[in-house]
């Protein structure tokens, strides 16, 4: 399976090579009527941010790889999914602090383009407490430094106010992505192609609508209180 960054090292290299912003709310979201505001910025990063878990207790983190390959213009590919339909349960957060999920990828610098790849593979929307927030398509942000490109939908929510929230992050795979997988380039390549790898759309999930949805329950605490719920790992 072709292993992906870890997103704490994404987060540390973002946060060091962009200049934070002041926080700017989002105009899709009444704080005071619903305890939450997304980050409104497209163009800059929160002061400091954390992703949501993206994988489950059970899982290696990875791709999806679809267990076979495909041809595309007379060249096979090993076919995966960027990820699939999951539900995290209870996963704790604090007020005050910023949340990102979905969408965020670090590359060895010269390998894959973040800004192609989020072009085929969009975060389209954002479920809270059971109401939809479209996401701008061309809110993402990407970043390089001397070994790294990085890249992320600049989407955050933060929460006012301690309670339980219900969150759904959806995702879409608009068109095929090829890439060249690092690591497993010529013979170290397991499939025997050169590290050819293909993000395609849904095949393997809960529901095949053609949609990845990653679910959480949120329970909100206030920090000084140790937050609320039990955070997924």
């Amino acid at each position: 399976m072709l292993q992906r960054f870890g997103l704490a090292g994404l987060m540390a290299l973002m946060i060091a090579a962009a200049s934070a912003g002041t926080d700017v709310l989002a105009r899709a979201t009444n704080s005071n009527d619903e305890g939450f505001e997304f980050w409104g910025n497209c163009s800059r990063l929160p002061n400091s941010f954390e992703f949501l878990p993206i994988y489950l207790g059970s899982e290696s983190p990875g791709f999806v790889d679809l267990g076979k390959s495909v041809v595309i213009a007379n060249t096979s590919y090993r076919a995966l999914q960027y990820t699939r339909d999951k539900e995290f349960g209870a996963v704790r957060a604090v007020t005050g602090r910023w949340y990102g999920g979905m969408g965020a990828d670090q590359w060895p610098v010269g390998t894959v383009d973040p800004g192609r790849q989020f072009t085929a593979f969009r975060v389209t929307d954002w479920e809270l407490d059971g109401i939809r927030y479209p996401i701008d398509p061309d809110c993402v942000l990407t970043l390089s430094t001397d070994s790294s490109a990085l890249g992320l939908y600049n989407v955050f929510v933060r929460f006012t106010e301690p309670g339980v929230h219900r969150l759904r992050i959806f995702g879409r795979q608009f068109t095929n992505f090829t890439f060249y997988a690092p690591f497993v380039l010529g013979p170290a390549d397991p499939f025997g192609l050169d590290g050819r790898r293909v993000f395609m759309r849904e095949q393997i999930g809960d529901v095949l609508d053609d949609q990845f949805v990653h679910s959480y329950e949120l329970h909100v605490g206030r920090e000084e209180d140790g937050g609320g719920g039990v955070r997924q790992q």
